[in-house]
């Protein structure tokens, strides 16, 4: 058996959702969307389901595969296994759980984990088309909504907007014309990918994933399918998952740096690249409905970014040469999208002079064109002779062709390579590319599009359009060359150690590391106003200093070679002062990025306040900076005013103070730094480093963005899109296009619908004095418990968790440090989610709310009113909400009570007290301030999902606590031995990397299954 022999108490019977009546006609027209997801979710689950079993039984032996069947049973109250719906029952159901784990050996228990894990992916799959679905059919039913005179009002709005729906709404409350094309003019959203070790799917599996997800479109949306037909796909589906479960989940090694650049950056190949033209003609069309006059955004008005290969915080493996490579394989991928699409275009654009005019600029363009490429005129001027448009693109494809294989030289020379084959380096700020009357490539991507609006001027002066054309030029305009800019980010230190040994080098009369604050500034500020270098070219240094010096040298050569626009940000992390700024700013004049004479930047430095004492501080860091003459002359322009970017972090401040405490500080911060903006006539752009979960500042994107302060946002945004999140937002076309659109409609309305409730004193000042009580509350637990570090180490699977090949970067900053300090913020949620305490996302929240009902308590009618009418109150307790509804403390308690050493036993149980009352409390005083009666009632096809996982999620629960008792027990063992001092009851033994493996694979299924890791 794999189940220790201390089994779990019988839990109390857990809430469940009574199982869906499956429609016989599918569609659910008319439906209120809410209704109309839960039906579908119900209808379509019976097709996952009955998939899922057939597969098990293809795959398993008969007798697991019923053993399988009967656990998924036994989880899921509603299909009558245990019998009744009493309490009794739900004990009954779990000891049978129990029993059933009891019985399986090391095999089973890893086809279990298998199972369960691909019954969630399925299901995942399922909910992603309905939300695709979803999504068209408000685009279809958009028309009826705005004279719906129920809607809430705009500022109160929780559910997500389309183009047309918010322009009309906008229309209707008299928003002038000029007002909203000015903020369309200025319009600004940066999605920033990153590559945080939370992406736990294996590439190989999110290729069969989208195969079936293919297939299961196919034959729900197949009404016109005769019977053959239908038969022929369900086998197809049938075998795909087949597939699937012979190929392994677990990542066969650590993924590299690059393999992580290659499985971003597949969104964009797969789904970006062919949807971002879209958005465009959507939010056209739309305001052609209700504001024709107003002039639309430009193309790019929604870019992308990346720290996929260009953020080094703590990751070794990103090296300079890994951030330049990493470029140009994005160019790489740009150039060959651009080929084929010009390709397809050479073979529609065939008109012929005999029957249509031709501008003379493009006349003159084929001239100039016909010198520089005699051999391509030679080849094609017989064939497209009259056909000047095919002519015109042959000649964009061979300079396509000629920058690509350029582009290839330069990955494989590096980025310290001469900048031509055989040509000598240029000097410092000298231009690397060649002459421009001997280039053949395209050394911009200004040169490309132009190539292009020459021919799309020409057509339109002959009353035609081309709608490929257009959306080529669009794609230009979005993705440049580079696809998506680089941001590069290091942790504030390096930059000052760097600087203490060269100032040690420098034999200064005071070290750099010895500088006090006002010592370091006054220096910084000297030398960056100098034109003298600083560091000698022949001096030896330290790896560590060595390398950041390389990065600015690198950069420069980027910036040089790709334009600045591949890599313009430099994020630092932990920063703290003034001097954390002006230290990147000096590397970067050293290295060429500024120029101190004319006073200009190449590189945009953007501090990170991740802290609450840092979110605090930041005010004054930016106001002594925005006060510096020479400072501001550096901040880049969005074209009327200087722009200065600032990152707020909600992953560490949450570990350092809570849920509630951490937003607070932010929602404060955004609101003192907006200020302080306007005050020096600087322009704010807010970069949120959201993670994918509720503690890490995840959670849906539209209520996030309208919970902003009024005022901040003015059309900007910059929000970091977790690795986590990214299938669920963009594996499927429809859903990346609604994810886009909602972004952008959010922001709009936020910064064209006020909300003055951010300015009531009263408000704030309970915010607070929540905020305080509920940082005290959670710090008591989180950090001055002496023994919160090795519970959190003994009863979650944070150590295994480790052994995941799921990133290039690891778990903890300082190897080998065990204490909560050194742990990432990742992890830190990922370990409470799997053991399903989410505690990073609520604890503190019930104890603040009732010491403020304790003081008076006439306030709880004041929280039902914020919640109400204060979207950033509704927002933190609505994101407690749904989190508080994936708790599940009868199986938490399990971990505790078999995985915690029994000397740890009473304090251990003590933790797990603290932790059960703040639940309760917190779970009731949300109730009460919602109105609800059940958690998620004001979301019923949230609350249908996260009942459906919950139920379904118990045994893997069960199994992962059994295989880590296990792996645990063994660890005294060598690494391979098959031999075991403690083997189980039936004599059965196992080596450590089988019980690893089948932990891990738990690790997996759990994830899938809440939707989210860390």
């Amino acid at each position: 058996m794999i189940m220790d022999s201390r089994a779990a108490h019988p839990a109390p019977m857990r809430q469940s959702m009574p199982t869906p009546n499956p429609a016989t006609d599918a569609s659910s027209a008319g439906l209120p969307t809410a209704q109309r997801v839960t039906r579908l979710l119900g209808e379509r689950l019976e097709l996952v389901e009955d998939l899922w079993e057939t597969v098990l039984r293809s795959e398993c032996p008969p007798e697991q595969a019923e053993r399988l069947l009967r656990l998924k049973r036994l989880s899921d109250p509603t299909e009558g296994e245990a019998g009744g719906t009493g309490d009794a029952s739900g004990g009954d159901a779990t000891a049978a759980i129990v029993q059933l784990i009891r019985e399986m050996d090391l095999a089973e228990a890893i086809a279990a984990a298998r199972a369960f894990s691909l019954y969630f992916q399925l299901v995942n799959i399922l909910e992603q088309h309905i939300e695709e679905d979803s999504y068209l059919d408000s685009l279809k039913n958009q028309d009826s909504c705005p004279s719906d005179p129920f809607l809430p009002a705009l500022a109160n709005q929780t559910d997500p907007a389309t183009f047309r729906q918010l322009f009309a709404r906008l229309r209707n409350l008299n928003v002038p014309p000029a007002q909203l094309e000015n903020l369309l003019r200025t319009l600004d959203l940066r999605l920033v990918f990153t590559a945080h070790p939370t992406e736990i799917v294996r590439h190989t599996v999110r290729h069969k994933q989208r195969r079936v997800a293919t297939l299961i479109q196919q034959l729900e949306q197949g009404s016109g399918l005769n019977g053959l037909e239908r038969q022929s796909l369900r086998l197809q589906l049938e075998e795909e998952i087949r597939l699937w479960w012979r190929t392994d989940e677990l990542h066969q090694f650590k993924p590299t740096v690059l393999d992580e650049v290659d499985y971003a950056l597949h969104y964009f190949q797969q789904v970006l690249f062919d949807a971002m033209p879209q958005l465009r003609d959507r939010i056209r069309g739309a305001l052609q409905v209700s504001y024709p006059d107003v002039e639309p955004p430009r193309d790019a008005f929604c870019t992308f970014g990346s720290w996929v290969g260009s953020d080094r915080d703590g990751n070794p493996s990103v090296t300079p040469d890994i951030t330049w490579r990493t470029a140009c394989y994005q160019r790489q991928l740009m150039l060959e999208r651009y080929i084929k699409a010009v390709a397809e275009l050479r073979d529609q654009l065939s008109i012929s002079m005999q029957w249509s005019q031709v501008s003379p600029a493009l006349l003159e363009s084929l001239e100039m064109d016909r010198l520089r490429f005699p051999e391509i005129y030679e080849e094609r001027a017989a064939r497209y002779r009259l056909e000047p448009y095919r002519l015109k693109l042959s000649y964009t494809l061979e300079r396509l062709r000629l920058t690509h294989q350029r582009n290839q030289q330069l990955a494989d020379a590096g980025w310290e390579s001469p900048c031509d084959g055989n040509a000598p380096p240029p000097p410092m700020g000298g231009n690397l590319a060649a002459p421009p009357s001997q280039e053949l490539h395209y050394s911009t991507v200004d040169e490309f599009r132009n190539d292009l609006e020459l021919i799309q001027d020409s057509l339109k002066g002959t009353g035609l359009s081309c709608e490929s054309l257009q959306h080529l030029i669009s794609q230009a305009q979005i993705f440049a060359f580079c696809l998506a800019s680089l941001d590069i980010r290091q942790e504030s230190t390096r930059h000052s150690d760097a600087l203490d040994e060269l100032s040690r080098y420098l034999q200064l009369p005071v070290p750099y590391g010895e500088m006090d604050e006002e010592q370091r500034v006054a220096w910084l500020l000297a030398e960056l106003q100098t034109r003298r270098p600083l560091v000698p070219a022949t001096a030896r240094w330290s790896a560590p200093a060595a390398e950041t010096f390389a990065v600015f040298r690198m950069l420069q050569r980027l910036q040089q070679e790709f334009g600045s626009r591949i890599c313009r940000t430099y994020v630092i992390s932990m920063s703290h002062t003034v001097s954390d700024l002006l230290e990147v700013l000096l590397l970067a004049k050293e290295a060429g990025l500024v120029d101190p004479l004319a006073q200009r930047a190449g590189l945009l430095v953007v501090p990170l306040f991740e802290t609450v004492e840092d979110l605090q501080g930041a005010p004054a860091v930016m106001a002594t900076l925005f006060r510096h003459p020479f400072y501001r002359a550096l901040l880049a322009s969005d074209g009327s005013q200087p722009l200065q970017e600032v990152m707020l972090g909600y992953s560490d401040s949450n570990k350092d103070s809570g849920f509630l405490s951490s937003n607070w500080e932010i929602h404060k911060a955004q609101i003192a730094l907006q200020r302080l903006a306007i005050e020096h006539g600087v322009a704010l752009r807010i970069f949120h480093g959201r993670g994918g979960s509720v503690g890490r500042g995840g959670g849906p994107a539209y209520q996030a963005i309208l919970a902003q302060p009024s005022g901040t946002l003015n059309g900007r945004i910059k929000i970091t899109e977790q690795g986590e999140v990214l299938a669920s937002k963009y594996s499927l076309p429809e859903l990346a296009l609604y994810n886009l659109e909602t972004v952008t409609t959010a922001v709009l309305q936020n910064s064209l619908v006020s909300t003055p409730v951010d300015d009531t004193p009263s408000w704030n000042t309970l915010m607070g004095r929540l905020a305080a009580r509920s940082r005290d509350h959670y710090r008591a637990l989180v950090h001055d418990n002496p023994d919160l570090v090795a519970f959190f180490q003994q009863v979650t699977p944070i150590e295994e968790i480790s052994k995941l090949q799921i990133s290039s970067r690891p778990a903890r900053r300082k190897s080998g440090a065990k204490d909560l300090s050194s742990l990432r913020a990742i992890p830190w949620v990922f370990g409470w989610t799997q053991s399903r305490f989410l505690l990073p996302s609520w604890f503190g929240v019930g104890a603040a709310l009732q010491e403020e009902l304790d003081q008076d308590p006439d306030q709880l009618e004041l929280l039902r009113l914020l919640y109400q009418r204060w979207p950033f109150f509704r927002m933190l307790i609505s994101k407690v909400e749904m989190t508080l509804s994936k708790v599940d403390l009868d199986l938490a308690h399990h971990y505790v009570q078999a995985l915690g050493r029994s000397e740890h036993r009473e304090a251990f149980e003590q933790i797990f007290q603290t932790i059960a009352a703040e639940f309760a409390l917190t779970r009731d005083l949300v109730l009460t301030i919602t109105g609800h009666s059940r958690l998620l009632d004001g979301d019923p096809a949230l609350q249908l999902s996260v009942d459906l996982r919950n139920r379904t999620i118990i045994p893997l629960g069960f199994l992962q606590v059994a295989l880590l008792r296990r792996l645990r027990d063994q660890n005294r063992q060598p690494p391979m031995s098959e031999a075991t001092s403690n083997p189980s009851d039936d004599g059965r033994t196992y080596s450590r990397s089988e019980l690893l493996r089948g932990a891990l694979l738990t690790i997996n299924g759990i994830a899938a299954g809440m939707r989210n890791t860390g």
